[in-house]
């Protein structure tokens, strides 16, 4: 893939790439380890959009990679908003889309949230909005884990980092992010289906008036075993509100490996009717 590599803050992460010169932008934000390039079907959207008059930028953000275990929503969003004022100036940005894929999706709600100005993003893409607390529930001990964050924080060590083994990733994580990740109503706890629609409303309905598509998977792999992702789907886009669109991918995994054009032919139509 041929573009633009550019810094757009100070520290060493701050570093973007940026395919097409158009004056519209899509920007793809990964989930937990991913960093450039974090799914298959970045190479086929990034083509895709700029065709359509879009161009294509993935970042690095302090939390990619295994950064995310010393780090927060509040400062990807911090650095996302940082991201999007530098294209508006440098690149002229006039549109701004965000694509967060897993818990990228926590990154681009609690962005929406928290940016002022030129710092927010015209509209958001949601692909495999899961929850990691019940995701993590699945393994044997987790609730051993999560009473040794808590009890780390009672004793005001919630910047400490956990022992080894606590993070499924293998990534050194800190006790206040890992309850953020884990925990019943930690800060990245917006998609859980044990959430009633008052709470899900809560995390999710300042959506209301944002142009959001929300993209789920049918074989998703790391929901809940069972979960119904058109019924559970249906819940999160009523929580997000009116401009909320739902799509459930059929056959679908989390990163949609085998779904590419799928996902694209999605994109592209929602893009066209949102951002004609």
């Amino acid at each position: 893939m041929e573009g633009t590599l550019l810094r757009y803050g100070s520290g060493s992460c701050h570093v973007a790439f940026t395919r097409g010169t158009h004056a519209r932008h899509v920007v793809m934000v990964g989930g937990l380890t991913d960093g450039l390039w974090a799914t298959q079907y970045v190479g086929p959207m990034a083509a895709a959009v700029e065709r359509c008059g879009w161009c294509f930028t993935q970042t690095l953000l302090s939390s990619s990679h295994h950064g995310y275990g010393t780090s927060s929503l509040d400062r990807d969003a911090e650095e996302l908003a940082m991201l999007f004022r530098h294209l508006r100036k440098v690149k002229n940005a006039n549109e701004i889309v965000v694509v967060g894929h897993s818990t990228g999706c926590q990154d681009a709600v609690r962005l929406a949230a928290s940016a002022k100005g030129d710092g927010r993003p015209d509209g958001l893409v949601l692909q495999a909005p899961v929850s990691d607390r019940e995701c993590y529930q699945q393994r044997e001990d987790a609730e051993e884990w999560i009473q040794m964050a808590r009890e780390m924080a009672n004793r005001g060590e919630e910047e400490e980092i956990l022992p080894r083994g606590a993070d499924a990733c293998g990534a050194p994580i800190t006790a206040k992010r890992f309850l953020s990740l884990h925990d019943l109503g930690g800060d990245d706890d917006m998609f859980s289906s044990d959430l009633t629609d008052e709470e899900l409303e809560k995390r999710l309905g300042h959506l209301d008036g944002v142009p959001t598509l929300m993209v789920l998977s049918e074989q998703d792999e790391y929901v809940k075993p069972g979960l119904n992702a058109l019924e559970h789907g249906s819940r999160l886009a009523n929580a997000a509100g009116a401009k909320t669109r739902l799509e459930v991918i059929e056959g679908g995994n989390h990163a949609l490996g085998d779904h590419t054009r799928n996902l694209v032919d999605v994109v592209l139509q929602w893009l066209k009717w949102h951002f004609p």
